[in-house]
């Protein structure tokens, strides 16, 4: 665990014992464990070595770099030299295999008091993988004081501690979902997020919900190591990595949020000023040694984001719409997702619920830059209403331009009150060389967890 983290989370804990609050003497404790085992079909993707040839190595090399993230200008500015006699096996060697088993144990402790004015929750997370060392990681998710202050008819609410965010509306990916940072080893989908300490006030009026965050400490993102997969050719936990921020992982971020329902539409509306949760892949020649010849590193930008999402309810229907403008002293460009979402209730006069997507995701960035650059997700969620809580989702993200495919099964059930089965398969298929999927293309998986409740 992140040593200046652990100083937040101690901080977090003596400011509310300093406060007069008793919280290890009452509360309550649950915990989940979860067994996976992950099963990989085909070995990883090679990275080239000199034994290629140099005309070979180069055009390796070449798509290497695009599967980093860098665009074929940035790719033009590396001298030939270092393309032609780079030598990749040092850095992008690991036992990679295809079994990759782990355990996740997830506690979590709550206790609220002065007539539950203030409360006090408390959740960190510890997996171990068998494959690699770096996805055995610690965070705290969430170690966060609540009260509730001002008056009866001025309320309003603050929280201090690591906590965790979620903003948006769409199904296919959570664009304008920002505070947290991207727990990247979980899982490549995005969803997993790291702890982020905060100081969160939170106002709630006639004219709609006011969030105010302060972030006083940047988490930088997790990726793959060596011998990890889900990952490009070189595993980016290996690089160097550097702020364009003298204050580094200190700079203190800044969001604000509005959010408010009109009817059976809801609509937010955010500004976020601080450090890029999405890391840049750079080239600079100081970086350069042996192991990293085309001197690779990790870069965090200072950005700003606006931000809009909304959802509106017609009928069975149900509208959804994620935008933003984002600007650094690197990249000034806009996004967004849009679609529906329509329910069909009891289908074949049954108890079965079925949820329908359909999604277009645009970035400005254009073809080879960015996942999402032009891309329609169509999936569905089949809830059977069980007493098992039997649950069935199927998603399919395909690149317009290029026809790549990537395909998501997600399927659990309630085995009984302290049990339950989960089974997640990712696939990617038609992958063309110059998606950014492609440095996942041998990478499709299947994967089945029993969780365990305490």
């Amino acid at each position: 665990m992140n040593y200046k983290l652990t100083k937040v989370a101690a901080l977090v804990v003596l400011s509310v014992e300093m406060m007069g609050v008793g919280i290890a003497c009452a509360g309550e404790w649950t915990t989940e464990v979860d067994l996976d085992y992950r099963y990989f079909r085909k070995p990883a993707a090679e990275a080239p070595t000199a034994s290629n040839g140099q005309l070979n190595l180069a055009t390796s090399f070449y798509l290497f770099l695009l599967n980093a993230g860098f665009t074929p200008a940035q790719i033009a500015n590396i001298p030939q030299a270092v393309a032609a006699n780079a030598t990749l096996a040092a850095t992008s060697a690991g036992m990679q295999g295809n079994n990759e088993p782990s355990v996740v144990i997830q506690p979590s402790y709550y206790n609220d008091w002065d007539n539950k004015t203030n409360s006090f929750s408390f959740k960190p997370f510890f997996r171990w993988d068998n494959m690699d060392d770096v996805r055995t990681h610690a965070d705290i998710r969430e170690m966060v004081w609540k009260s509730k202050r001002g008056t009866e008819n001025n309320p309003w609410e603050l929280r201090v501690g690591i906590d965790k965010v979620f903003w948006g509306a769409a199904e296919s990916q959570h664009l304008v979902d920002v505070i947290n940072q991207t727990d990247s080893v979980e899982n490549i989908n995005n969803e997993s997020k790291l702890g982020q300490p905060m100081v969160r006030a939170t106002i709630e009026r006639s004219w709609g919900v006011l969030d105010a965050f302060v972030l006083p400490y940047f988490r930088e993102r997790t990726f793959s190591g060596v011998d990890g997969r889900l990952r490009p050719l070189v595993s980016l936990d290996t690089l160097p990595v550097a702020y364009q921020s003298s204050d580094k992982q200190n700079h203190v971020d800044f969001a604000l949020r509005w959010s408010k329902s009109f009817g059976s539409t809801d609509v937010g509306i955010s500004q976020f000023v601080g450090t890029n949760r999405d890391p840049r892949v750079a080239q600079a020649t100081q970086y350069a040694t042996a192991a990293n010849p085309a001197g690779l590193y990790i870069s965090y930008d200072q950005m700003e984001q606006t931000s809009i999402d909304v959802t509106t309810l017609v009928g069975n229907w149900i509208g959804k719409l994620e935008a933003l403008h984002k600007t650094t002293d690197f990249a000034h460009y806009y996004a967004y997702v849009t679609g529906v979402e329509y329910t069909f209730n009891g289908v074949f006069n049954t108890d079965y619920d079925v949820n329908t997507f359909l999604e277009y995701n645009y970035d400005s960035r254009g073809q080879g830059q960015a996942i999402y650059q032009s891309d329609v997700f169509t999936g569905l969620r089949l809830n059977l209403n069980d007493e098992k809580s039997t649950q069935i989702k199927l998603g399919v993200l395909t690149d317009t331009n290029d026809s790549t495919r990537s395909t998501r099964l997600q399927m659990s059930r309630r085995l009984n009150d302290h049990w339950t089965a989960m089974f997640e398969g990712q696939w990617f298929n038609s992958v063309d060389s110059g998606n950014p999927l492609n440095a996942y293309r041998e990478d499709s998986y299947l994967q089945a967890t029993l969780a365990r409740y305490f």
